[in-house]
């Protein structure tokens, strides 16, 4: 049952994801779908679009020699900075497996099939991406000013120059946090009470 008002913009990304879920498990089943009427032409075509890949992906799984499990726990809560003692040992202990090759949408899993990563190329639809490019064109000055030039220090490795690669379609490389709850990882949900942000209404 859908609680949110029809007249937030949130509703629309809300359908777009119910469908894009039902579509994705039709796949898997190898069942038919019923399409939203509520999706303009363009917004089903991505959803789509992106529910085909989802379902290709999870159809070609690929393992890698990799305890994702171990990993995990061997890390300490909320690690941050730069420790390249640390770095060296998780190394050592967790070596990289063979290197592999993806070229189609495809799941990586560790040798105990927990997926570690959704390869998933082409997800985006054209348009969409045209729309993101256009958007991010429009954030070239902050995404700059992002950017740090001098040496990595344990606060500020995330936007290090070394981090960022030319692009080659004329995006300004850069990062801008605009993840509403990116700043609750790690901390204890009761404490905090994430609310519906004016945009989305």
């Amino acid at each position: 049952m859908n609680l949110i008002p029809p007249n937030w913009a949130l509703a629309t990304t809300h359908i777009a994801s119910e469908y894009i879920f039902c579509q994705f498990s039709a796949l898997i089943a190898g069942k038919p779908n019923v399409l939203p009427l509520e999706l303009d032409f363009s917004m089903l075509m991505g959803c789509s679009n992106l529910a085909s890949k989802l379902a290709n992906a999870y159809c070609n799984p690929v393992t890698i020699n990799f305890d994702i499990v171990r990993y995990a726990d061997a890390l300490q809560m909320m690690e941050k900075g730069i420790k390249p003692e640390r770095e060296e040992n998780l190394l050592t202990c967790y070596p990289p497996d063979h290197q592999i090759l993806l070229d189609r949408p495809a799941v990586v899993c560790d040798r105990f099939r927990v997926i570690v990563l959704w390869y998933l190329s082409g997800a985006i639809d054209l348009a969409i991406q045209n729309d993101m490019a256009a958007v991010t064109a429009k954030m070239s000055a902050p995404l700059a000013r992002s950017v740090i030039c001098s040496a990595a220090t344990s606060d500020k490795w995330r936007t290090h120059e070394l981090n960022f690669y030319p692009s080659q379609h004329g995006i300004t490389p850069g990062c801008i946090n605009l993840s509403p709850t990116w700043f609750l990882q790690g901390y204890p949900a009761l404490k905090f009470h994430l609310e519906v942000s004016a945009t989305l209404k």
